[in-house]
């Protein structure tokens, strides 16, 4: 009787262990399609992506990019520019200022385009994230097409990003990668 009694007890504490392996609690994968980096401690980029025209075959010769960035500091942070590799170049309207707490690059309109970039949906594109006073961040940036729920993006910036109001602001991001 008792190898049963132990044999279910084994079999329960097992179940119990694996009841949690399915749910995602959000805590260590982000919530998004695009590429992630932590840049030290306090600076987060978030969900960056470059967008194509809705036709995969045929690449767009201007890429919007669009990324949410974070700064959890107590001063604010610049981001002073964004370099892309394989003869890419990457324009911004100027230095973007990330106050504390507030995310930039929230809603439907790019950080900055993107030029010269090879290859279309699918595929991505190292860049890198240069920030006032911190190390550079490389992500590998994936390329989307203007399909789904990307179809109402805004195709290209209208000025600098600006902070989105406190009432709007995302979860602050975990410190994983």
């Amino acid at each position: 009787m008792r190898p049963i009694a132990s044999a279910v007890i084994v079999v329960a504490l097992a179940t119990a262990g694996c009841m949690n392996v399915g749910i995602d609690t959000g805590e260590n994968l982000p919530q998004n399609e695009g590429a992630n980096a932590d840049v030290g401690d306090t600076l987060y980029v978030r969900n960056a992506f470059l967008l194509s025209g809705a036709d995969r075959a045929s690449p767009a010769p201007q890429l919007a990019l669009y990324a949410v960035l974070v700064n959890n500091s107590h001063q604010p942070a610049q981001l002073e520019r964004i370099t892309a590799e394989g003869g890419a170049s990457v324009q911004l309207s100027g230095p973007i200022t990330l106050p504390p707490n507030q995310p930039v690059g929230t809603g439907n309109r790019p950080i900055g385009t993107v030029s010269g970039v090879r290859g279309g949906s699918g595929t991505t594109v190292p860049m890198t994230f240069v920030f006032k006073g911190s190390e550079p961040a490389r992500l590998n940036v994936p390329i989307k097409a203007r399909t789904g729920h990307y179809t109402d993006l805004t195709p290209s910036p209208a000025g600098s990003p600006t902070p989105s109001p406190a009432g709007t602001a995302p979860p602050t991001p975990s410190p994983t990668r």
